[in-house]
């Protein structure tokens, strides 16, 4: 069991790039703790272990998922990402400027983002939704209102979804942004 899980851990890991090294280490240390306790019998230090295992894996690949976020696009400057995860659920956020004006992006993803796109796909199918296009092989909808606000939503294959918006941009003005918006390097670094 000690070799299944260390072989299972470098493999994991064995795609990761130096920028994330640190973590790697950290969750290679956690993963063959985890697996020295299981073959010394103690189950609950091996769980505990293995919860730190999968945390800074998790870390990992939320920290890939940053790194395709792109610092400009369309002119547009990206802000500072802001990062919350609540319930398994993590969302990144970033605003991006340029005058005076701003598109926020939100990430969603972790296991239950898969149930809120869910819940937002058959919402859009009991006639709440809006326009739907495709853009970069995703589906899109947009979701803006009469008011001129934009706001729209993306579904990624991996399970999550994108939501970009502009209070002060038109629908037509922010649709450029979503079309040059990396959308499948994202969702191919939340897979």
């Amino acid at each position: 069991m000690n070799k299944m899980a260390t072989l299972v851990v470098i493999a994991l890991l064995s795609g990761s790039t130096s920028i994330f090294a640190q973590s790697a280490e950290d969750a290679t240390e956690a993963c063959n703790e985890a697996a020295r306790l299981i073959a010394k019998k103690d189950i609950d230090g091996a769980l505990e272990e293995a919860r730190w295992c999968v945390e800074s894996l998790q870390q990992m690949k939320q920290q890939q998922t940053l790194a395709v976020m792109p610092d400009e696009v369309k002119d547009f400057v990206g802000g500072d990402i802001e990062e919350n995860t609540i319930m398994g659920m993590t969302m990144i956020e970033r605003s991006y400027t340029r005058d005076d004006e701003t598109i926020k992006v939100s990430m969603t993803s972790g296991a239950a983002s898969g149930a809120l796109a869910g819940l937002t796909q058959m919402a859009l199918g009991m006639g709440g939704g809006g326009k739907k296009m495709r853009i970069q092989k995703r589906t899109v909808v947009d979701m803006s209102e009469a008011d001129g606000k934009a706001s729209f939503v993306v579904q990624l294959k991996s399970g999550g979804m994108l939501t970009i918006g502009s209070d002060e941009l038109s629908p037509e003005a922010v649709l450029p942004f979503i079309k040059a918006f990396p959308i499948i390097e994202i969702d191919d670094a939340m897979r």
